[in-house]
């Protein structure tokens, strides 16, 4: 079975809110790749525009999370290897198991891998975008829009399914509430349900 040897290095970032990051990533542009295992969707912007207005006119309520280290929860198709030079495996010979960071197909794997929970749970993808996911409750519907690794849900309790994805799931999600920045935009989901319901107001003050 033939391997193929990926680079290995550290990335550092800085993010929107001043928080640092540090990743170590694999060089999957040296590998070859078939190009159907590579390809991952995302749910389009006008999509989680659209279920932030069906969740104000419905009252439902909306919380965002981020899976942490997201593609480390599927294991990759790719037969690749790695050598480190840092820390206490310097020098040694690894097999790379998990989708790494780096790797052309790792976000494919763990689209399959969010996939894979959310059937679980008894979502379906919309016919109108795979990327967001439904389930009929009989007194409304639960939402799930899936942008990678960031999540929009809406639902009556979405807290509920905030706990279902870390114990069935096996995840581990942050940033879990109401959102106020999300896929570069802020949101501002006031309410006064007693007179009006929810109203969400989205506007790039930040971006600018």
């Amino acid at each position: 079975m033939h391997y193929q040897y990926v680079p290995s290095h550290c990335v550092f970032d800085v993010k929107y809110d001043g928080r640092r990051k540090a990743r170590i990533v694999a060089g999957g542009n040296v590998t070859e790749v078939d190009p159907e295992e590579t390809y991952s969707g995302v749910v389009s912007l006008e999509m989680v525009r659209l279920i932030l207005l069906i969740a104000d006119i419905n009252n439902l309520q909306v919380v965002a999370a981020d899976i942490s280290n997201a593609y480390h929860n599927a294991k990759t198709r790719e037969k690749v290897w790695s050598r480190f030079e840092f820390g206490k495996l310097a020098s040694k010979f690894l097999i790379i198991d998990m989708a790494q960071y780096g790797l052309k197909s790792s976000a494919a794997r763990f689209h399959e891998c969010c996939s894979s929970v959310l059937t679980k749970l008894g979502f379906t993808p919309s016919k109108a975008d795979p990327d967001l996911w439904i389930k009929d409750k009989g007194s409304h519907y639960k939402y799930v829009a899936v942008y990678v690794d960031d999540l929009i849900i809406a639902s009556e309790n979405p807290m509920e399914i905030i706990e279902a994805l870390k114990n069935i799931g096996g995840f581990t999600l942050k940033g879990v509430g109401e959102p106020e920045y999300y896929l570069g935009g802020d949101v501002d989901r006031s309410a006064n349900l007693a007179k009006d319901g929810y109203k969400t107001k989205l506007s790039a003050k930040t971006y600018l």
